[in-house]
């Protein structure tokens, strides 16, 4: 059985004076931004789809947020047959799966899917627009329930998706039973940005409370040693990046072995390889970005500690000069970037759960088992 979070109670939203010509769409979302789109996406459309693609038509949504994992193919792209049939046994007129793995073809991000005979479409979270992704979702998925809505042969609800979402391209399917399949410029790089935002960074600074509680114990007795104080005042600057790199690669590394965030293909297809590289790059930068973040802050924090802290007579002493302000951020500059390495050992007591979230690996071991 799937992990599932379904909401206490299905969201539906209605359009006001509703009519009984009422047409029911299911969105079927992965946790976390997945599920925070559809919610926004079922309160806004109703009213604006009011009466589309002809007078009297109205719309009622309701969310449903659980894990969905992959069936089919290994590539995972019948996410579609999973639509379908979880609306044949919910009663649904259409559902549509908001899912925040990537799907390819030919080396493009596919952005959505649409079979109007099964009821079904998908839509692939990390292809949206990194800024705002809820409004470009929006269009889509209204471009999707009319194209469903007005039927085989009819292009209103293309046309509309096109005029609105321009950077969208229709591809020939590959698979027979699929109508409308949709791709998006920039290749790659922008397939990559997506995965990071639906990872969503800051999660992780907030997770790893154990590796910042042990950066400030280091930290602590940095900026109260006098040979610390001597080592900053007489290392260079080229010195102190060194030293920056070294701890960032250190807590990072420390992160991927501790927790096994690194995946590894499980047989010789290119597909395969070429998705787990896209998933480790996705990990590598979201934990980049992340402990970068933190090291900010620690920065910053070791700063207004060491200014209000260390006597500017007695630092004076440990240097053999006169203080100025570059020193106190050469001082803080080194004892972050100690204070960090010592972070890296109080990472490892984060719950490996709380890690991994924050990244790909999870995802694409829960999804494997049903290969």
């Amino acid at each position: 059985m799937p992990s599932q979070k379904v909401l206490d109670r299905p969201i539906r939203w209605e359009a006001e004076d509703s009519q009984e010509r009422n047409a029911l769409v299911g969105l079927l979302a992965d946790p976390g931004l997945p599920t925070e789109i559809a919610e926004q996406v079922a309160e806004e459309l109703p009213n604006m789809l009011a009466d589309q693609p002809r007078d009297g038509m109205r719309y009622t949504f309701t969310v449903v947020s659980e894990t969905l994992r992959r069936h089919g193919d290994s590539r995972g792209e019948r996410l579609i047959d999973v639509a379908a049939k979880r609306r044949a046994r919910e009663g649904w007129d259409i559902a549509i799966c908001l899912t925040d793995l990537p799907v390819h073809k030919d080396g493009r991000p596919v952005v959505a899917e649409l079979s109007r005979e099964a009821g079904a479409a998908v839509l692939v979270v990390p292809a949206l627009k990194v800024l705002n992704p809820a409004e470009q979702a929006r269009d889509i998925i209204a471009g999707l329930i009319l194209e469903w809505a007005a039927g085989v042969g009819a292009d209103e609800g293309l046309e509309r998706l096109e005029d609105r979402v321009t950077s969208l391209h229709r591809v020939e399917p590959a698979d027979d039973d699929i109508d409308l399949q949709l791709t998006k410029s920039g290749g790659q790089l922008r397939m990559l940005v997506g995965m990071v935002r639906v990872n969503r960074p800051w999660r992780l600074v907030l997770g790893l409370r154990g590796a910042l509680a042990a950066a400030l114990a280091t930290a602590a007795f940095g900026l109260v040693s006098a040979p610390v104080w001597q080592v900053s005042g007489a290392m260079s600057t080229v010195r102190l990046w060194i030293a920056t790199a070294v701890s960032l690669a250190a807590i990072i590394g420390w992160l991927i072995l501790n927790h096994g965030l690194w995946q590894h293909p499980s047989g010789i297809d290119p597909r395969e390889r070429h998705r787990i590289r896209l998933y480790n790059a996705a990990t590598l930068l979201t934990l980049a970005i992340g402990v970068l973040v933190s090291y900010m802050v620690l920065l910053v924090g070791n700063f207004l500690t060491g200014w209000f802290v260390v006597v500017p007579e007695v630092f004076s002493q440990a240097i053999g000069r006169p203080v100025s302000f570059a020193d106190y951020v050469r001082l803080a500059w080194l004892v972050s970037s100690l204070a960090t390495i010592g972070g890296a050992l109080g990472s490892g007591l984060e719950s490996t759960d709380t890690v991994r979230s924050a990244t790909w690996g999870t995802r694409y071991r829960k999804n494997r088992k049903n290969h």
